[in-house]
Parts: C-alpha cells; structure tokens; sequence
C-alpha cells in the first residue's frame, strides 16, 4: 500500500490529535518546506532518515522503443535519496537472523 499525502496527513491527525484540516495543512508545508530547501541549497539531511540531494544528469543519445528512432534525452536535475544507517537497520530488522520471507517459502 502506498502512503498517499490522504493517508499521512490521517496519521498526523490521531498521532497528534489535530483536526483533519489542521493535519493537511502541516503535512502540506512540510513538503513545501522540502520542495523549497532542496530547490535552494541542493541538500537537505534528516538525521536518522536520510540525505535529500540534487544530482544533474548531462545530456545522452536514446532509443524511442515504438519507432526504433534515436533521440536525444535533454540534460536534467533529479533527486536522489540515500538512507542513514539508523533507517536502514530499522527497515532491516525483521531480517537481522539472515533469512528473508524470500528464503523461508522455498
């Protein structure tokens, strides 16, 4: 299930105890306030979650896969995610004893 910006602004709401338009309105200026510092400073760390950064792609030849026809994809900015070590220990946790729920069905 994916965590829509509905569903997250519903667990600040019980979590914090706020009114659901009150939630929204938190929810929505946090992710402004992400949008705005990484646009400005390029990098945004989160202690104990992880590193916001902007990385630029340059220009490169592609292939449209319908026609076959070679095209040139434009240079742009993307933003990658890398976790701190503390979020992925606690994501990795369950799997700690070195077996995943891959490894027990077989």
């Amino acid at each position: 299930m994916a965590l829509t910006r509905a569903n997250l602004t519903s667990k600040v709401r019980s979590k914090v105890g706020l009114p659901t338009a009150e939630s929204a309105q938190y929810v929505d200026s946090f992710f402004e306030l992400i949008k705005s510092e990484i646009e400005e400073a390029g990098t945004i760390k989160l202690n104990g979650f992880g590193n916001f950064t902007i990385k630029e792609k340059k220009a490169r030849k592609g292939r449209n896969p319908q026609t076959g026809e070679t095209i040139i994809i434009s240079e742009r900015k993307v933003v990658k995610f890398k976790p701190s070590v503390v979020f992925k220990s606690e994501v990795n946790k369950k799997y700690k004893n070195g077996s995943s729920d891959k490894q027990r069905s077989r």
